[in-house]
């Protein structure tokens, strides 16, 4: 719906020269019943408004008219009047009132063109057209959002399928490179073909990978997120996640610590999701920490008022890596943004890794929030709600 301007609501009501007799205006009130204001012109330009009802108020009252009967319309007019020029829009009309006179916006406005008198413009059918702009623009924003929402699913079900097509014929060129890299049915010639093997293998491994990160964020944007949830020790899974990713942290000249509490109690959630929040928060700090660098993981009970703002068991990963600049640390939590700048150029990936890392800790009815300084090193903490710990740690073993 377009918003009309000024001048579609102005209505040519006849003006009076201020120096029409208060008398005369009384009379023609009195005439013409339907008439609310009556704006006052001198060579064109508006000076003045009359309200009907200020006016009659004033003039009918004890001698009001033996007062300014004869007197020019000049002396009872109001000055405090709004002018809008002809070409501004409702919303601009309605911002204008707003601000020159608060709530009470059901005042006559006079409209102009190059600064001379047009019409008088009736504050009530302003509302009623901005009322009727505000129900065609909530239509439409519902059925753009209806459009958005279809358009979603129809995306999700795409890289639902394609991810599939996909990784089928991934798997089997994995699976031949694997077996021709190990020399199952003997040596290659030339032994060159063993290093384009490999790299054909790290390849298919690592598109397999992005593969199904896509797979997992449609499954997770479609809502269909599954917990298979068993209860076992976080300080295992911990140990576990950090022997499959020693080689990576070797390879990436790092230094590991490790600050697991012992007696920790173990948890009821879903294991696989667990390991994978760990593995994308330790793969993220290995990505991000130049050579030299260190790398922590740490794992305790966690009670409210301290860094915790619930109880619950967290899982800490620090670096020494390239931090995140302030304003993009919401964003980095969004899918597929990344830090920009030369040193995370040249790391690939989808930049879905924390994105699916927060959506699988919030699917445990947990928090992910990450602590940074550019060129200090970040921390990701991620909060599983005590309604996952099985049994509570001794209170010794607690952190703050």
């Amino acid at each position: 719906m377009m918003s009309p301007s000024a001048r579609e609501l102005a209505i040519a009501v006849p003006f009076v020269s201020p120096d029409t007799t208060c008398a005369a205006v009384f009379d023609r009130l009195l005439a013409e019943p339907e008439t609310r204001n009556i704006p006052v012109v001198r060579n064109g330009r508006p000076i003045g408004l009359i309200s009907r009802k200020n006016f009659l108020l004033t003039y009918v009252r004890m001698y009001g008219a033996e007062l300014y009967g004869r007197r020019p319309i000049a002396q009872l007019m109001e000055n405090d009047f709004l002018t809008v020029d002809a070409d501004t829009t409702c919303e601009g009309i309605n911002a204008r009132a707003r601000d020159a006179y608060g709530d009470d916006r059901l005042r006559p406005f006079v409209v102009t063109e190059n600064g001379r008198y047009v019409g008088v413009g009736d504050a009530m059918k302003l509302m009623l057209v901005m009322a009727d702009l505000a129900s065609a623009r909530a239509s439409a924003l519902e059925e753009e959002t209806r459009r958005a929402e279809a358009a979603s699913a129809s995306k999700t079900q795409f890289l639902a399928s394609m991810s599939h097509e996909l990784r089928t014929p991934l798997n089997a060129i994995i699976g031949f490179a694997d077996l021709m890299r190990l020399k199952t049915l003997g040596e290659m010639q030339p032994p060159r073909y063993g290093e384009y093997v490999e790299d054909i293998h790290k390849s298919g491994v690592h598109l397999l990978n992005m593969i199904n990160e896509l797979l997992d964020m449609a499954k997770i944007e479609s809502g269909h997120v599954e917990l298979r949830e068993t209860v076992f020790d976080p300080k295992d899974l911990g140990l576990d996640v950090l022997r499959m990713l020693r080689q990576a942290i070797a390879e990436a000249k790092l230094n590991l610590r490790v600050a697991v509490a012992d007696g920790l109690p173990p948890i009821h959630a879903d294991q696989q999701q667990i390991r994978r929040v760990l593995i994308n928060l330790l793969s993220n700090a290995i990505k991000y920490t130049p050579a030299g660098g260190t790398v922590t993981l740490s794992v305790c009970v966690c009670e409210q008022g301290g860094m915790c703002d619930a109880d619950g068991m967290l899982l800490t990963v620090e670096d020494t890596g390239i931090g995140i600049p302030g304003d993009k640390i919401e964003k980095v939590l969004e899918p597929f943004e990344q830090v920009e700048n030369s040193f995370t150029r040249t790391r690939a990936g989808t930049g879905l890794g924390l994105a699916l890392t927060k959506a699988m800790v919030e699917a445990h009815g947990g928090r992910l929030w990450l602590e940074s300084e550019l060129g200090k090193g970040t921390k990701a903490h991620a909060l599983l709600p005590a309604s996952r710990i099985v049994q509570q740690a001794p209170a010794s073993r607690r952190a703050g």
